[in-house]
């Protein structure tokens, strides 16, 4: 049943493919059996002979009924039209039979109708029309035998026997079997190669499809990507468009969003973005929208103004969205804008995209959440951190840093009790540079760990000279970055280079801030306390910068806590900043920690700060750091 079903769609799509083929036989073998008619006339012409009216007509009836058939194939249902032509070749042969006997023409066009079947009809109809037309001889043998019918002397006994009549009948029957089964085989073979070339020729197509697919737009978002995006960029400026603005959006968030709910699900965010995008710019011919991939969006936008992208980035909203909704997120999707005016600013895509990504610096170094247009002042300051970090790798290799020392006293006793050793580094080209610019350059650039190294072993060589200076009971700070500080077997570097020096651990106290805590809590609490077994001090830096400070004492036991500058600048005009200092200091003294005010500049601080358990300061009231040996 499924091969019956399977060759008749093979069929359908036969006649589909071969129609104008079939159609074009038809008129050809209408034209033919016209011509084979007019033979038949030609005794009228040259005056000689009789015209044969009856192979006339059978040819001109053959020539009509492949013309019908030519005429009306789509307008005719196809069971009339089988009957119809069994029909008009019945006759066709009954006119033959009278004339021949099925001799010459008639036996010719039988056979000639009986092929036509198998070829214009489907495999059974044509089988059961060509076996009916063969029954037409065996009929007459009939007739003959009961003397139903008698043939003209002239065409012979042969005509008169019923005999001949059923061989002429089997004949046919077997001619129509054997050409039927070699028609239909050759033509399913046929058919099969056709449907394959044409499905081979729609996976070609499909895979061509799917290969541009992948070539011209990003598979997980499904928007254009960058050389779709450039291309597309290309033949608007080259039909005349040469003026827009181009952004680009990063979003925020999204590895954190991979950590707590996995890759997929960070996927399907950027999908929605990418959707959510795509209907925001839908309406919108003169606005193009790109991925760059990963997290970054690129958008070209005409006949608009800064004003009005600025006004629309302020309005656009992610979480919108029900699935980017802050409560299933568990914080609210933010985004970075970066946007440049073209031509203007950069006449080169390339370009375009590189001062894009030097403005989207600026944007994620100052957490700047919303837009930020380049300006030529970022490409200068890229270019001079560029030259910096080139120099910084051999500041470090030749030891060109210099250390710089700022007194920490005691404002009861005006002593002198401590000093904090400061890195300086001058390059000619550019002079001093403060700490501010080169200790990010060196952080962004991993040299942290060589540099922080190298500051250590010069504080640490010397502090003989620090301490012939100060006296023995001083003691020496240092800041450790959090990439040093767990960097593997940080203690044991340290006191190893502290015994090849001779150098007591109680002599140094190593300040660290908030940033070393981030999800390596436990491991920082061992650090600290083999450190303190060994002798050296911990302060906490920069306390009350940050959020977490009290969580973090209350896990890992300090010596000290420096009190961040921000917490002093107002203490001596702000009621209510001194007293959050008294309670800072309060808290030190029931967790047995030292306090540090750091930062101070003016007398009335120090007013203030008397009145207070914090007695020990360090700032430019006192003093600036220096440099004391080099």
């Amino acid at each position: 049943m499924i091969t019956d079903k399977r060759n008749y769609v093979y069929w359908l799509k036969f006649r589909k493919d071969t129609g104008p083929l079939l159609r074009s036989f038809l008129i050809a073998a209408s034209g033919l059996f016209l011509v084979a008619a007019t033979l038949h006339l030609t005794p009228y012409f040259t005056k000689s002979g009789e015209i044969d009216f009856i192979f006339f007509i059978v040819n001109l009836g053959i020539s009509v009924l492949f013309l019908l058939e030519y005429l009306l194939k789509n307008k005719v249902p196809l069971i009339f039209r089988v009957f119809t032509l069994i029909g008009t070749a019945i006759f066709i042969s009954v006119l033959s039979f009278f004339r021949s006997g099925l001799l010459g023409t008639g036996e010719i066009s039988l056979a000639f109708i009986i092929i036509s079947f198998f070829v214009f009809l489907p495999p059974i109809p044509s089988l059961i029309s060509a076996i009916l037309i063969s029954i037409v001889p065996a009929v007459f043998g009939i007739c003959v035998y009961f003397s139903l019918l008698f043939f003209p002397e002239e065409l012979g006994i042969r005509n008169q026997s019923p005999r001949e009549w059923y061989f002429k009948s089997v004949s046919l029957i077997i001619f129509s079997i054997l050409s039927g089964f070699l028609i239909q085989r050759l033509r399913a073979k046929l058919i099969k190669n056709i449907i394959y070339l044409k499905e081979s020729r729609a996976k070609i197509l499909k895979s061509n499809q799917h290969i541009d697919k992948l070539a011209f737009y990003d598979s997980l978002t499904q928007l254009p990507n960058r050389y779709l995006f450039e291309t597309s960029i290309h033949n608007r400026i080259s039909k005349g468009q040469k003026d827009a603005f181009v952004l680009l959006i990063n979003i925020k968030g999204i590895k954190v969003i991979n950590a707590l709910h996995g890759i997929g699900f960070g996927d399907q965010i950027l999908a929605l973005i990418g959707n959510i995008l795509k209907q925001y710019s839908s309406e919108r011919p003169d606005i193009l929208i790109a991925s760059l991939g990963g997290d970054e969006f690129i958008l070209w936008i005409e006949n608009s103004s800064r004003p009005r992208i600025e006004d629309a980035i302020i309005k656009f909203d992610l979480n919108n969205n029900q699935t980017l909704t802050p409560d299933r997120l568990g914080h609210r999707l933010q985004y970075r804008v970066s946007g440049i005016h073209f031509p203007t600013e950069a006449n080169d895509l390339d370009e375009v995209i590189r001062k894009l990504s030097i403005a989207m610096n600026v944007a994620r170094e100052n957490s700047i959440n919303h837009l930020v247009w380049f300006e030529p002042e970022m490409e200068k300051k890229i270019e001079r951190e560029q030259k910096l970090k080139n120099q910084l790798e051999k500041a470090i290799e030749s030891n060109e840093f210099k250390i710089a020392y700022q007194e920490k006293v005691d404002i009861k006793t005006q002593t002198v009790v401590g000093l904090e050793a400061l890195a300086r580094w001058s390059v000619n080209d550019y002079g001093d540079i403060s700490p501010e610019e080169f200790i990010p350059i060196i952080t962004k650039s991993e040299l942290i760990v060589p540099f922080g190294k190298n500051i250590f072993q010069k504080v640490v060589n010397q502090i003989p000279k620090l301490l012939t200076s100060y006296g023995n009971e001083i003691k020496i700070s240092i800041n450790i970055s959090p990439i040093f500080f767990l960097y593997p077997n940080f203690n044991e570097y340290v006191i190893e280079y502290l015994k090849e020096q001779s150098i007591d651990p109680k002599v140094l106290i190593f300040e660290i801030t908030e940033d070393v805590f981030i999800d390596e809590i436990e491991t920082i609490q061992k650090i600290v306390s083999s450190l303190r077994s060994n002798g050296i001090s911990v302060s906490l830096d920069d306390f009350g910068k940050g959020y977490s400070s009290l969580h973090y004492m209350q896990k890992i036991q300090f010596d000290e806590l420096k009190i961040d500058k921000s917490f002093l600048d107002d203490i001596a005009i702000s009621d209510r900043n001194f007293l959050l200092l008294e309670s800072i200091c309060h808290l030190a003294d029931s967790l047995g920690l030292k306090t540090i005010a750091e930062g101070i500049e003016r007398e009335e601080q120090i007013h203030r700060l008397k009145k207070t358990s914090c007695h020990i300061v360090q700032g430019y009231l006192y003093s600036k750091p220096m440099i004391l040996f080099e």
